[in-house]
């Protein structure tokens, strides 16, 4: 078989059994990120469990809270304890669509590796090496050492574009997300200041909370969003080739700590405004992660180029 179709078959297989590689630790990281979303839910259970007991104990009648609604105080303890509550319910609900939407994520991962035959990908590259090898020896045997780690450099040049790729791919869908996010914050924003500001009425309140319920889904789906374009980055984050270190370290910790308080106190203007910032600001981040991944892969693309043209080089010799 001529040298560039075992290549190219080659090649072939080596992504495949690299792409199950991946899956297998996407299913590691999921797994895991799942097991931390179910602390948080009882976390938050727990929480909510703790607030509406103390709310019950201020219903109870006593001296002191009856001085306390004399004074104002026992409404105040109970408004402060309700706006709690309904941050920490609304964390809580934020965490089971985040839950739902990995189990999910996790179900496609186990059912693309079960399609998959790894020790037939395994044999194969295997024969498919050994013809290669055949080849070099009988062509030219002294460059054989130097051809194999060439090749070995061609594939994970390959490998890593092909991550990049997904990962750009990944992140044009958080950026769609968060514009979408942005624009639902924005009208929730101009019914909000209607009501808050003009004195919009019950149909206003109305269609602000309705916004702002259309809003609380647009910034889920732009944190599953954010949070997937994560994943990808991690693959990348542990992958090098020649002459090329990856390391995301520095862009992908924006997922760790976004939306940690962006649905508290919906009911206040000013929140909104802040929410909007924070997903301008996040939206930077992942302009700049992506400019910083279109950077690395014309490095990559480069390192390929080279590298071909030094194996072209030598099989013009060994031919």
């Amino acid at each position: 078989m001529d040298f560039e179709i075992l290549t190219k078959k080659q090649e072939e297989i080596f992504l495949e059994i690299k792409n199950l590689e991946k899956l297998k630790n996407q299913k590691t990281v999921i797994s895991a990120q799942l097991e931390k979303i179910e602390d948080e839910i009882k976390n938050y259970e727990d929480e909510l469990k703790e607030i509406r007991g103390k709310l019950e104990k201020l219903e109870h009648f006593s001296f002191i809270n009856l001085f306390r609604n004399w004074t104002g105080k026992q409404d105040e303890l109970r408004a402060n304890k309700i706006d709690k509550a309904a941050t920490i319910e609304l964390r809580l609900n934020e965490t089971f669509l985040m839950k739902r939407d990995l189990v999910s994520d996790l179900e496609k991962i186990k059912n693309n590796i079960a399609q998959k035959d790894e020790q037939t990908m395994m044999k194969e590259y295997e024969n498919l090496t050994n013809e290669k090898r055949k080849w070099i020896n009988n062509h030219h045997p002294l460059l054989a050492d130097e051809l194999a780690k060439l090749e070995e450099n061609e594939n994970n040049c390959k490998r890593l574009e092909k991550e990049i790729e997904e990962a750009e791919d990944a992140g044009n869908q958080a950026i769609n997300a968060l514009y979408s996010a942005l624009d639902s914050l924005k009208s929730a924003s101009n019914y909000s200041t209607w009501d808050t500001f003009l004195g919009g009425g019950l149909i206003a309140t109305h269609l602000k909370y309705e916004k702002l319920n259309e809003s609380e889904s647009a910034i889920h789906k732009a944190q599953m969003a954010l949070q997937r374009f994560k994943n990808e980055l991690l693959d990348i984050q542990e992958m090098s080739t020649r002459h090329l270190d990856v390391n995301t370290d520095g862009f992908v910790r924006f997922a760790d700590y976004f939306f940690d308080d962006i649905f508290s106190a919906w009911s206040v203007h000013s929140k909104i405004s802040s929410s909007q910032e924070q997903i301008s600001r996040v939206l930077s981040d992942v302009r700049n992660t992506m400019n910083k991944l279109a950077e690395k892969k014309k490095i990559v693309k480069s390192e390929y180029e080279t590298i071909d043209q030094k194996k072209k080089d030598i099989l013009g010799i060994a031919m």
